[in-house]
């Protein structure tokens, strides 16, 4: 059964509950982090990145006011691609060329129609569809697993300076 992993704002938490509740009615499990309190947006960040790192969701949907505290954070994590976007084109190529994980939207940026469309292609888009047309997709996103990798390394290097 398929599984993401939902989180949110205060600012967020709205279209965070329209969006859970449309991602259900397809069958989907959905895991809140939410507490009932106020979320600051680096929490939400935080804690569908590391639900998606750790493998056990497919993606994860995080929610603010505008959803870019929370994608920078989430990007703190190796392996999470997180794309904030604002249309269903965006969130379509984010998954196509980027292999993006985590969706980032904004309550004051998308109405809740547009997210429900932006959600299901996010979900439905698979990576490198365009690849037969381009190859350098592939090999693109490859250099950017190495690139990551590589700022891993560097970070842990300084931290023990």
């Amino acid at each position: 059964m398929l599984k993401v992993i939902v989180g949110a704002d205060r600012l967020g938490a709205e279209l965070k509950d329209q969006v859970r509740r449309h991602l259900l009615a397809q069958g989907i499990i959905v895991q809140d982090v939410t507490p009932d309190n106020e979320f600051d947006y680096f929490r939400a960040g935080y804690e569908v990145g590391r639900g998606v790192v750790s493998g056990e969701f497919k993606r994860g949907f995080i929610f603010g006011s505008t959803g870019m505290g929370e994608s920078i954070v989430a990007n703190k994590y190796a392996g999470v691609y997180c794309a904030l976007c604002e249309s269903t084109k965006s969130a379509r190529l984010a998954r196509e060329l980027n292999n993006a994980n985590v969706l980032a939207l904004g309550s004051r940026l998308v109405t809740p129609d547009l997210a429900n469309e932006m959600v299901d292609l996010f979900m439905t888009t698979p990576f490198n569809q365009g690849a037969a047309e381009d190859p350098s997709l592939d090999v693109n996103f490859k250099h950017a697993q190495a690139t990551e990798r590589q700022i891993v390394a560097e970070q842990q290097k300084n931290s023990t300076n």
